[in-house]
């Protein structure tokens, strides 16, 4: 397995698109070998990024001797695609095409996707079904494009159980469907091993932060090392199960509970270094 770190680690709360390569720099010279980058709807917006631009990133990331092993974003928060709205969903369906065109062009094998976000006002079983229709009308452009629609699992009161999660993505039925496995969102609900064991040649991506089950709450997020997760044995796991694509660390500075005015550069460079060298000391003992 290589390691990768996540844009949203490493960039301002004002980042824009010019600060790319410092970013991936950093990324760099902390000891990563991938970077994943992430769009949005304002500064990073995909319709901002042209295909010029798109071919420098690829270049200069070439040039560090790193790539871009996935893209992520935030965007299916507001753009739901189970909801019931057709016009948000519409968007949403947008920016899912827009985003794998976008991995494609920046040579990244997967593309994040929250698949829906719950509410009292949208039936369970509706939800379920519009989103597995929103991700069915891209999933063959997906593959046509060579990538991969990356289903994370995140704090959405959706696909809780990993049977259930296992289901949603093989009900779909296309290849270029598959689970973006965030660890550290595992275990306040439940335990990282099930979901590994189950969902197996179904990951494509594997996201790592710690967690601490003593706080228990969306404030106990933390830096690797720093939470209550046995990341030797987990990782064992990972890899009994044929996982040998990249750990994207997703470690936003602000995990600190004790920085309360992160300096830039200084503080997210030095907890992505110290990130990377976590998972190069346990990589190290289960090669």
């Amino acid at each position: 397995m290589k390691i990768a770190l996540n844009q949203w680690s490493i960039s301002p709360p004002n980042a824009t698109l010019e600060m790319c390569e410092e970013f991936i720099k950093m990324a760099k010279e902390a000891g990563y070998q991938g970077f994943e980058f992430c769009f949005n709807d304002s500064a990073f917006h995909p319709d901002k990024i042209d295909k010029e631009f798109r071919k420098k990133l690829v270049e200069l990331i070439k040039s560090y001797d790193m790539c871009f092993p996935s893209i992520a974003t935030g965007v299916f928060w507001k753009y739901n695609l189970g909801s019931p709205d057709e016009s948000m969903r519409k968007k949403g369906i947008e920016f899912l095409r827009k985003g794998i065109e976008a991995a494609y062009d920046l040579e990244a094998k997967v593309v994040l996707v929250v698949p829906a976000v719950a509410s009292p006002e949208i039936p369970y079983d509706r939800m379920y079904k519009l989103s597995q229709e929103s991700i069915k009308s891209q999933a063959k452009y997906a593959e046509d494009l060579g990538v991969i629609i990356g289903i994370e699992n995140v704090w959405n009161k959706f696909l809780y159980s990993p049977l259930e999660f296992k289901r949603f993505i093989e009900e779909i039925g296309s290849e270029a469907v598959r689970a973006y496995l965030d660890l550290g969102n595992i275990v306040n609900l439940g335990y990282p091993e099930h979901w590994i064991d189950l969902l197996k040649d179904l990951i494509a991506a594997v996201h790592v932060k710690d967690f601490d089950t003593k706080i228990g709450n969306i404030t106990a997020f933390r830096h690797l090392g720093y939470g209550s997760i046995n990341w030797e044995p987990l990782l064992k796991r990972l890899k009994s199960v044929g996982y040998d694509y990249f750990l994207t660390v997703e470690c936003p500075v602000t995990f600190d509970p004790t920085l309360k005015e992160p300096k830039y550069p200084d503080d997210y460079f030095k907890w992505a270094k110290h990130n990377a060298e976590f998972l190069k000391r346990i990589l190290e003992k289960i090669d």
